[in-house]
């Protein structure tokens, strides 16, 4: 055997294996690590479409919502404004018989006042004509038509 130490050479050999039984490890520990992550990747993947399907849903539910809640706050402005409309027609019949009452009242005090003014001024007419006719009675020539009518005694001629 020249020149090559077999137990050099078997050393070196078992070596190399062992580094290859070494490598050969850590390969199937990276594959096993590869799988591993490939799975999770897969299982992330799901996870994402799951969220992304369930964000769809919920972004058309939003907007099925939104539109519900618009229908209904339209249906409610709708009632308000209904609302509002028989309130100011009750109002206004309110005000309507409101005024007639008061007109009614105030024409029924004009006309008690103008009955008390009238039975006033019939008061002073009367009173004037008592006086009037007092005053006649006073006066010469009262006198003398009373005498004319022999109530009075004849006065000078």
């Amino acid at each position: 055997m020249r020149g090559l130490d077999a137990d050099k050479v078997y050393g070196y050999l078992d070596l190399l294996a062992e580094q290859v039984q070494a490598t050969e490890r850590e390969l199937g520990d990276s594959r096993a690590a590869n799988d591993r992550l490939q799975a999770e990747l897969q299982r992330m993947k799901a996870e994402l479409d799951q969220y992304e399907q369930a964000g769809d849903r919920v972004n058309d539910q939003v907007v099925q919502l939104f539109s519900q809640a618009q229908l209904v706050v339209e249906e409610m402005v709708q009632d308000v404004s209904r609302d509002a409309r028989e309130r100011i027609g009750e109002a206004r019949a309110q005000e309507r018989k409101i005024v007639a009452e008061a007109m009614d009242t105030a024409g029924e005090q004009v006309r008690s006042y103008a009955r008390s003014a009238q039975a006033q001024m019939q008061g002073i007419v009367d009173s004037f004509a008592t006086e009037v006719d007092r005053l006649g009675e006073d006066s010469p020539t009262g006198r003398r038509a009373r005498s004319h009518h022999g109530t009075e005694s004849p006065g000078p001629t």
